[in-house]
């Protein structure tokens, strides 16, 4: 159900065109109107990913509106109804100022932008400090027909792709952290068969991990490694081809099924379910989890109270057929569209709004809280308190986040309580991976028939995919399932269209 939250405030905010500070009177805020410095007043369709919707009251809302000199009227949407739920409100036309869409190329929200429902932002991005100092992959990747008809709502590029190694446990052990397939599989088998946790027990499995209903889940990283690509497709010479014809698919399916076959893999993997895997892992009865960078903390501060020298550690890459990879983001997370319907001069107010809350001073508060009060700062790093335990500030900056975030391309090395040493290390991840990170090639590009058929081939393919690691199906299965795949008629019709989006990008 939705919820929507209206919230007050009185302070000005100066548009980025007049960068020196202005007092109340006769002072022109760009949220506020010029003669009454009156609030303006915002509507946001937003994603609810924390588990309550802030409350009207909460001191952190209230302090952002004072700062923005906004009234702003949230509906918060729960995170696993609001694709269904943006879906009826884009077809009812009924739209928020700034309404989030998950998926910038969802095929309604193509032909929506394409017929002149939102507004292209293209021409304003340069007037506002903080939206056009974004990477220009981020704005490239939110694109439409080679416009921007929607804010996008920035990612770090590096972070979000990665598998975890016990190092508490190499080191027991007396093993370097791996940095091949081979290498990790002989990690892997080492963390099931030599009592790792030192309990005396055959309890714990060397990998562990989630599938999706029409992909690897937590096991994608496999794939990625093998084939050298992230997502779907890989380019070559040029063209976009299915990672599922590339030799690495066959060979990742080879590596999870002698995984499985050997009890290296967790048995009941192919049921599991996200949440499943992840308490598995944190409860030290698994060695390597695929996993992004920023649970780092979360994994080890869970592991710290049944062994206080547990160690969740990022593999900075993987070696694969053409050397170190790791897989790169997009930097977009979804986007807010603006409707054709808002006037253009209360569209400059909506984007100084949305450019302040891409600033530092909103970003430092729906990420840590206030000052003094739920985090101080040491070293130049920001500690979090008692009180932001207490307050819940993880579960309402989850939601804050969701409309108000300042790129970072740290972000992902960052949790909430993370120790600087941890934060540290993590940076350093980020930064190694910037020199040879792979971003998917398919990204954003729309084929109809993969939109109409695709879902049910994809599951196939899924299905297919867990029959062999289980051993229901051989390789030569396998083989005969991809040359049948390479000839059906839908699925070269989504290359061919795939392949014109991608050129005509």
């Amino acid at each position: 159900m939705k919820k929507t939250i209206t919230l007050t405030c009185t302070v000005s905010l100066v548009i980025p065109a007049m960068l020196t500070a202005c007092s109340g009177q006769g002072a022109t805020g760009a949220q506020g109107d010029a003669s009454s410095d009156k609030p303006t007043e915002i509507s946001i369709f937003a994603n609810q990913q924390g588990a309550q919707a802030v409350d009207s009251s909460n001191e952190l809302l209230q302090a952002i509106e004072q700062k923005t000199n906004t009234k702003l009227n949230i509906t918060w949407v729960p995170f696993n109804s609001i694709n269904e739920k943006t879906k009826v409100a884009l077809a009812s036309g009924d739209l928020s100022d700034l309404t989030f869409v998950s998926n910038v190329y969802d095929s309604q929200v193509v032909q929506m932008a394409a017929s002149g429902a939102f507004w292209d932002i293209t021409p304003y991005i340069k007037d506002y400090k903080n939206l056009s100092a974004l990477p220009k992959e981020i704005w490239d990747n939110a694109k439409i027909q080679g416009k921007n008809y929607g804010i996008p709502r920035p990612r770090p590029l590096e972070g979000s792709w990665g598998v975890h190694v016990r190092k508490d446990w190499l080191d027991k052990l007396g093993l370097k952290v791996p940095e091949t397939m081979d290498e990790i599989y002989a990690v892997a088998k080492a963390f099931t068969e030599k009592d790792p946790d030192g309990n005396g027990k055959a309890d714990s499995f060397g990998l562990t991990g989630h599938v999706d209903p029409d992909g690897m889940g937590a096991f994608g990283w496999v794939e990625n490694v093998f084939t050298g690509s992230v997502g779907k497709w890989k380019l070559k010479d040029g063209q976009l081809t299915p990672v599922l014809f590339d030799p690495g698919q066959k060979q990742a399916l080879e590596w999870l099924k002698k995984a499985y076959d050997e009890k290296v893999l967790a048995p009941d993997f192919a049921v599991m379910k996200s949440t499943q895997a992840r308490e598995m892992y944190m409860a030290n009865k698994a060695g390597v989890f695929g996993s992004a960078l920023n649970p780092q903390w979360l994994y080890t501060d869970a592991l710290r109270k049944i062994d206080p020298k547990a160690d969740s550690y990022p593999l900075t890459y993987v070696m694969g057929p053409e050397g170190k990879f790791a897989g790169k983001d997009s930097g977009v997370f979804g986007m807010y569209v603006i409707p054709k319907t808002v006037p253009e001069a209360k569209l400059k107010k909506i984007l100084a709004f949305v450019d302040q809350g891409n600033g530092e001073e909103i970003s430092t508060i729906t990420q840590f809280g206030l000052a003094d009060k739920h985090y101080t700062v040491k070293d130049g790093f920001k500690v979090a308190t008692e009180q932001a335990k207490t307050d819940n500030i993880p579960d309402i900056t989850n939601n804050l986040l969701q409309i108000f975030q300042m790129y970072d391309k740290y972000q992902r090395a960052y949790y909430n309580g993370i120790p600087k040493e941890f934060y540290d290390r993590n940076k350093k991840i980020v930064d190694d991976r910037a020199a040879f990170s792979k971003p998917d090639p398919g990204y954003g590009l729309i084929s109809q028939t993969a939109l109409t058929v695709g879902p049910d081939l994809y599951k196939k393919v899924q299905d297919m995919k867990i029959k062999v690691i289980l051993g229901k199906e051989t390789m030569a299965a396998w083989d005969e399932y991809i040359a049948k795949l390479k000839t059906d008629p839908q699925f070269q019709k989504i290359i061919q269209e795939t392949n014109e989006a991608y050129k005509a990008k």
